[in-house]
């Protein structure tokens, strides 16, 4: 047997597999700090708007949307971040990324999406400490970073929607796009419309009452115009 024939099918494989398109959906990241929930919000807000464009803010729920820019390895991301109130002092934040490859060639993402959010996590980190060398309290054993006081916020009622879509398409919220579909979002209890669109197709709109701590699942099929 010649040199080739017993080691190509292992190079093939080995090739397919580095150089395979990253399509699946990345599952939301979270990470929990010792700091209140305004504060956490408020640090994630100006990370967002300091490296990245923000396409949405909702202050009163403290949730927000923000895209990457273009990278060697990707179109970039749509990125919806939210704080979940853990009490007082506590709280998580929670970031779902989703690639931009809508309408173009796929992008070879080699889980960048995974580092973006965990950048993010660290750039957030630093924007509490106010430092890039002070560490911020995310261990129960660590002393809360030292923060000017601020107006606490009651704890909100939220539940998760799942949406998926055929073909993948752009999903809004009430009139304000939050990213791309297939996306899990973290949404306020109580009535929301969301709306699936892409170009070339009639746009899918339901309106839905998301539960507290409840799980929707929504599965938009698009009809071409």
């Amino acid at each position: 047997m010649s040199y080739f024939a017993r080691f190509a099918p292992a190079t093939i494989v080995l090739f397919v597999w580095v150089f395979m398109p990253s399509v699946a959906c990345a599952k939301p990241k979270k990470k929990t700090y010792n700091n209140s929930p305004q504060q956490v919000f408020d640090a994630a807000l100006r990370t967002a708007r300091e490296r990245h464009v923000v396409t949405f803010v909702d202050e009163k729920n403290l949730m927000l949307t923000f895209e990457t820019g273009v990278s060697a390895f990707s179109y970039g991301f749509v990125a919806n971040a939210s704080v979940e109130p853990e009490g007082d002092s506590k709280a998580t934040l929670v970031i779902n990324v989703q690639h931009k490859n809508n309408g173009k060639s796929v992008s070879f993402s080699l889980n960048a999406g995974d580092r973006m959010a965990d950048q993010f996590y660290q750039q957030v980190d630093e924007e509490i400490a106010r430092s890039p060398i002070q560490k911020s309290a995310t261990k129960p054993e660590a002393a809360p970073v030292a923060v000017p006081e601020t107006a606490k916020r009651p704890a909100i009622e939220t539940g998760s929607v799942t949406i998926t879509s055929s073909p993948d398409a752009d999903v809004s919220v009430d009139g304000a796009f939050v990213g791309n579909a297939p996306a899990t979002l973290k949404l306020p209890a109580g009535k929301h419309t969301i709306v699936v669109s892409q170009k070339g197709f009639a746009s899918f709109m339901r309106e839905i009452t998301v539960l507290p701590d409840g799980d929707t699942k929504l599965n938009a099929t698009l009809v071409k115009d």
